[in-house]
């Protein structure tokens, strides 16, 4: 489905209205079940014992035509007509078109943060229920026959596997998720309540006061969300990386391992980029977003509106298309030495699957001013090494801290349109022409290299090379050059060439 046919929620409420008509309709199910097999057991039940013996019999025993089963994982429920997996894949188009459009959701983000599954969706959705409206509690406490004064209302663990799992494998999985090691119970917003003696299924599920609050914002606020899931540091800005993959602390025998950066060299690099002038002033633009988002933010009230602090996206993610040696990784070394700062740059393809949780830790926790991944098709290509969820807590990070943060790849499909919508510019990087083939070559070599003064540069600048390509057959050539303690000739650049990438044909001569 287009996501320009799909409309956002108008804000947090309508979206928490659309998930309570999913929970109505699984409600009506039970209720509907409940009532049938009650009607079944009165009519052939004689006796309590009768009664509580009936997951025996029910199945034996038809009255109307129809076994009955009593255990949900064995249970063939009957299916709606609309298959579940489409109502899903519409309800999560609709909350990233929202979240696109700058509407604030509490569940989702806090899914997103957690990285919490669909049936742990539904869990806190369930919880929740309950501090929207009585009418849950009630229905709550019918289905679970306590129908009593006293009765809290709350679900109970077993409510819960009963109404969301449809098989044995579902109901284990979602039980671990309200044991002691899951994620919400860990980070105290799940409670369980209960008497020392009660057995885990009889336990009440309830969520914390303040992940109440926060769900129930009308602008469910990022900070807020923090405090949460962080309560030792509530003014952190920056995700732990346990938000995207549960990865035991063993794992980190070194608390933080610096990442790669690069300092700035001597050379003004901002002076030696030969590219296109829209260019040049796109990357000239990049720098002027970080030297004066504070003045244009704080001096000029841009951070605040109406006087009401709001969180403002500060920081820029720009994609860079170009073949190998157009000049990618240059110009964002010219841009880390205008910014006077050093440049992080990590090479996607060099790092093993296994070594990304480490990598998104170190990145969060030492947030560099200019971030350049390269190879960024292995995270945001078409067939990815993180969790969408992760993938999406990453580039808001980054979008929070002002900074810049560089995404390199060959082309632009090769980064699939659903992450392209947040990367901003697209900047394309194209082979040199020939003018500025001639000035990448005039500048190939350091003052102290031997040059011989009939070097043929025009016809040298006739081939169709990259500025990487020039740079490595001048350093070859240079190689060549000393070897022989000559002076460098047209014939080294030539012999280069034909060595390095086989754009001359042997022997040419200018």
């Amino acid at each position: 489905m287009p996501s320009d046919s799909i409309e956002p929620f108008s804000d947090n409420w309508a979206y928490l209205r659309a998930e309570l008509l999913w929970l109505d309709r699984l409600l009506s199910m039970a209720i509907a079940r409940q009532r049938h097999e009650t009607k079944v057991v009165d009519q052939a039940a004689r006796s309590r014992v009768d009664r509580v013996t009936s997951h025996w019999w029910k199945g034996l025993v038809t009255l109307e035509g129809e076994t009955s089963y009593d255990s949900p994982a064995e249970h063939p429920r009957s299916r709606s007509t609309t298959p579940k997996a489409s109502y899903q894949q519409q309800l999560d188009a609709k909350i990233q078109v929202s979240q696109q459009r700058g509407v604030l959701l509490g569940v989702p983000s806090l899914c997103n943060r957690l990285q919490l599954s669909v049936p742990e969706k539904n869990l806190v959705l369930m919880a929740l229920a309950p501090e929207i409206s009585r009418r849950y509690a009630r229905l709550y406490n019918y289905l679970q026959e306590t129908e009593h004064p006293s009765a809290t209302g709350l679900p109970t663990v077993d409510l819960i596997l009963r109404m969301l799992c449809r098989t044995d494998a579902e109901w284990r999985s979602l039980r671990r998720c309200m044991t002691g090691d899951s994620t919400l119970v860990q980070h105290q917003l799940l409670e369980l309540r209960s008497t020392q003696a009660d057995p885990l299924l009889a336990r009440l599920v309830r969520l914390s006061d303040p992940l109440v609050n926060y769900l129930l914002a009308d602008r469910p606020e990022s900070d807020a969300l923090e405090t949460l899931v962080q309560p030792s540091t509530p003014h952190s800005p920056l995700p732990t990386p346990h938000s995207l993959f549960p990865i035991p602390h063993s794992l980190f025998p070194i608390p933080h391992s610096p990442l790669p950066t690069l300092s700035a060299p001597s050379q003004n690099l901002w002076s030696n980029l030969i590219l296109p002038p829209p260019l040049m002033a796109d990357l000239e633009h990049l720098c002027h977003r970080v030297q004066f988002a504070q003045q244009v933010d704080e001096d000029w009230g841009f951070a605040s509106g109406d006087g009401t602090p709001q969180t403002v996206k500060t920081g820029t993610i720009a994609l860079l298309c170009g073949a190998s040696g157009t000049g990618k990784m240059m110009a964002a070394e010219a841009i880390a030495q205008r910014l006077q700062t050093s440049l992080c740059c990590l090479d996607l393809a060099q790092w093993h699957p296994n070594d990304t949780p480490r990598l998104l830790q170190e990145i969060a926790v030492q947030a560099p001013t200019i971030l350049l991944l390269k190879s960024a098709q292995y995270w945001f290509g078409r067939i990815p090494l993180l969790p969408e969820a992760a993938l999406q807590q990453f580039l808001q990070t980054r979008q929070h801290h002002n900074g810049i943060t560089l995404l390199s790849v060959h082309q632009k499909h090769h980064v699939t349109a659903q992450w392209r919508r947040p990367m901003n510019p697209v900047l394309d990087f194209p082979l040199p022409d020939r003018a500025s083939r001639l000035k990448l070559w005039q500048q190939a070599f350091p003052e102290n290299v031997p040059l011989d003064a009939a070097i043929a540069w025009d016809s040298l600048a006739q081939f169709v090379l990259s500025g990487g390509d020039i740079r490595a057959i001048a350093r070859d050539a240079a190689i060549h050059a000393a070897a022989l303690k000559t002076k460098l000739t047209t014939e080294h650049l030539v012999q280069a060439c034909e060595r390095l990438k086989g754009k001359c044909k042997k022997g040419q001569k200018f």
